[in-house]
């Protein structure tokens, strides 16, 4: 039994941790997916059964860590803060584009956050799945995609709004809940530290996931070199269509897809490298994107983005 949570290296699966008067049996060690690290276990962050109500829960324990990422010619510290994640749970509870939970102290003063289950799986599972070719995936899929993703971008705004950052917005952290459909934003326990913007790798962060949804996934220099409907494009790249958040993802999709319509791939130039002007809030994001995707929606796309749904 483990009150004090502070070694979590040493609570395994079979083990229980009490805290807040609860009492949790641990079922395993979560592990990272994505971004080179698939597999690795994530330490910190347990599976368990809350043993008074049955349920799955997740338990994030306290880890610290820090470092710094250059964005254009500014360095910007990034830090894990489990009290920062705590506090936002709090905020945005009865927000239903978030994930649910709390935080509360073990008996060493440790922020331990209790996380409701989501079922489901990550947007990128959504984006890989459906028609061979990209242009059908485009007319058929993509529009919706990006039609339910207002929403949560709206849920974005709404913490930004409170002085709140989600502090870590990538596609794997939007989760698409299979009983209602709805994308959910999970994991924001790290911050960071820009005080010119200082919602800034948030709305690079979202910069990201529209182009992922539109491009298929990340299109990069390996992309650009295997795929063959892609033969050619990588000589016709400057600098300018590349992204400012990372210089390896392509944002001038038109470049690639030039079906993509310009009023959304305006969109995506607001966080190219080449951008005369970035945004500066959710809001610009959210009305430039709603304007783009509206006109491509139909009531066929629509039935068919929700068609994995429990609705």
């Amino acid at each position: 039994m483990h009150a004090d949570t502070s070694n979590f290296f040493a609570i395994e699966r079979g083990d229980a941790i009490t805290v807040g008067g609860q009492t949790y049996l641990i079922t395993g060690t979560m592990r990272e997916v994505g971004f080179g690290l698939d597999d690795e276990p994530k330490h910190w962050v347990k599976r368990a059964i809350d043993l008074k109500t049955g349920q799955a829960k997740i338990i994030k324990l306290a880890f610290l860590e820090q470092f710094r990422i250059t964005v254009g010619e500014t360095a910007v510290r990034c830090f894990r803060s489990p009290a920062k994640e705590a506090r936002v749970l709090q905020r945005v509870y009865r927000h239903p584009h978030f994930m649910k939970g709390f935080g509360i102290r073990d008996t060493a003063s440790n922020e331990v956050r209790v996380i409701e289950f989501i079922s489901g799986s990550d947007l990128r599972h959504h984006v890989t799945e459906g028609p061979a070719s990209h242009e059908a995936y485009f007319q058929e899929q993509a529009p919706a995609l990006l039609w339910r993703l207002l929403p949560c971008l709206q849920g974005l705004q709404y913490l930004h709004d409170s002085g709140e950052r989600h502090g870590d917005v990538r596609p794997d952290h939007v989760i698409v809940d299979s009983a209602t459909g709805l994308f959910r934003w999970i994991d924001f326990d790290y911050d960071f530290v820009h005080q010119e913007a200082p919602f800034s790798l948030d709305l690079l962060g979202v910069g990201n996931i529209i182009a992922m949804i539109v491009a298929r996934g990340v299109i990069d220099a390996r992309r650009l070199e295997t795929e063959p409907a892609l033969a050619g494009v990588c000589d016709r790249l400057t600098p300018d269509d590349l992204s400012v958040a990372d210089r390896g993802w392509l944002m001038n999709l038109r470049k690639a897809y030039p079906y993509i319509p310009e009023a959304l791939n305006r969109v995506l130039m607001h966080f190219a490298s080449g951008a005369e002007l970035f945004y500066e809030d959710m809001g610009e994001v959210i009305e430039d994107l709603g304007a783009a995707v509206s006109g491509l929606i139909t009531a066929n796309t629509l039935e068919s983005a929700y068609a994995d749904t429990k609705l």
